[in-house]
């Protein structure tokens, strides 16, 4: 930027820069007409809510845990973020957030828990393995943030990261 302000910047420099401003609106750039400028692609790195950034497994496996609900009727799930969409919707001017969540696969009966033994510290073993299945899930179906370690056998404790 710099360089582009200065008197011996090349010309063939300054005309890249014109094509570059042509393709690419800033975010915080004012809109000067009454057309609609699209400002966000399909899909986002990350969304921050409630004060906690969420992001893809393929952006930051570490924020890409969750616990959620599927409905307010079912027990609370733990999952993988896969995908952040931005949805665009005609009759507002926000953009509205939907994220494709995995559910880890529960682990079979026979295999022992031992956070079971610890119901205050809201960890709770499930397999390393994710479902094929793909759930589509709006923020406010996040309970909360999870942290998770690989122990041993092809299983992982998810710790529930509440901050309530």
């Amino acid at each position: 930027r710099r360089w582009l302000h200065r008197l011996d910047c090349p010309e063939s420099v300054r005309q890249l820069k014109a094509l570059f401003d042509k393709s690419f609106v800033p975010a915080n750039a004012p809109n000067t007409s009454d057309s609609f400028v699209e400002r966000k692609g399909p899909q986002r790195s990350y969304v921050k809510h409630n004060g906690v950034n969420f992001s893809p497994s393929v952006t930051h496996a570490g924020n890409a845990n969750i616990i959620y609900r599927l409905s307010p009727f079912k027990a609370p799930v733990a999952g993988q973020i896969q995908q952040i969409q931005n949805v665009h919707r005609p009759d507002r001017e926000n953009v509205a957030v939907r994220l494709h969540v995995r559910q880890y696969n529960p682990v079979p009966k026979a295999i022992y828990d031992p956070f079971l033994r610890y119901p205050h510290l809201l960890a709770k073993t499930y397999s390393s393995a994710l479902s094929e299945q793909v759930d589509v899930i709006d923020l406010d179906n996040i309970i909360a943030h999870a942290a998770r370690f690989d122990y041993s056998h092809g299983r992982s404790v998810l710790l529930n990261l509440s901050r309530e």
